[in-house]
């Protein structure tokens, strides 16, 4: 029999608003979700860290923070503006986007030991965090994925999964992206292994005020309150449940090593 095709599913943006919080909890305890990233610097970290820190079975990443996207609600580094200056904007914030913080050139020990804190603090918090990746893919700067590479490694974390294929492109007409992802997931070759990054949410008041862009308040909202459907409707989850396609988890590969390329996947990952 083949092997039935395999998704990591993740959820990004945890810490960033309540609604955020609690649509990630109910999407692992009620979902497919397995992989929250959580955002330390973000307002609602603590929180999220007292929700995820004693959930058997999900598995938890540091979603490292150099950029604040937001319109409407700023954050900066753990560490405080003037140990890291290369990272922040005049007021103290992170800049909105990997491009404009790129073009301060910021240094990478600065970027290294602000992630480095956001793990302490996460740690601190009683979360067992199992793998690393970047907010914003900010990690596109000149040498640093190899020193990115090198920390994963001592920290015993994972880090460079990105290499994974996404869900397939499906053209057609749909009711909704619930169907419409369905029909991705049709589409999946068995014993493979796919990536769905997320931003679930729910929509409500805290998400409804935040933009960031051109975007309207409450447009974010509606679009990631479709993203945590993705991963809670019940059409996904009976589709799981009788169909050859299993959630799975990142889990913290043996000491010494931090690639997934270096493994293969079965070491790696665990289903449902």
């Amino acid at each position: 029999m083949p092997k039935p095709a395999r998704v990591v599913t993740r959820g990004d943006d945890s810490g960033s608003c309540h609604s955020a919080n609690e649509a990630i909890k109910d999407a692992f305890q009620r979902g497919v979700l397995r992989n929250p990233s959580i955002m330390v610097p973000a307002p609602m970290f603590s929180e999220g860290a007292e929700m995820y820190k004693d959930l058997d079975g999900l598995c938890i990443g540091l979603h490292a923070t150099l950029n604040d996207e937001w319109n409407t609600n700023r954050w900066g580094p753990v560490l405080g503006a003037r140990k890291v200056p290369s990272l922040v904007m005049a007021d103290g914030t992170f800049f909105k986007s990997p491009r404009t913080l790129w073009d301060n050139k910021p240094s990478n020990d600065e970027i290294l030991a602000e992630i480095e804190a956001q793990l302490d603090v996460a740690r601190s918090n009683g979360l067992n965090i199992k793998y690393l990746d970047a907010h914003m893919a900010f990690d596109g700067f000149d040498d640093l994925k190899p020193r990115l590479h090198a920390f994963a490694k001592e920290e015993g974390l994972i880090y460079g999964a990105g290499f994974l294929d996404r869900l397939p492109d499906v053209q057609g007409t749909f009711s909704d992206p619930v169907e419409s992802l369905i029909a991705k997931l049709e589409a999946t070759e068995a014993g493979k292994t796919y990536l769905l990054v997320t931003h679930p949410c729910y929509d409500r008041g805290d998400i409804r005020q935040m933009t960031y862009g051109n975007a309207l308040p409450g447009e974010i909202a509606t679009d990631r309150d479709w993203q945590r459907r993705a991963l809670m409707d019940d059409r996904i989850v009976e589709y799981f449940k009788k169909n050859d396609v299993v959630a799975i988890r990142y889990t913290t590969p043996k000491k010494g090593t931090c690639d997934i390329s270096d493994f293969g996947f079965c070491p790696m990952m665990t289903g449902v």
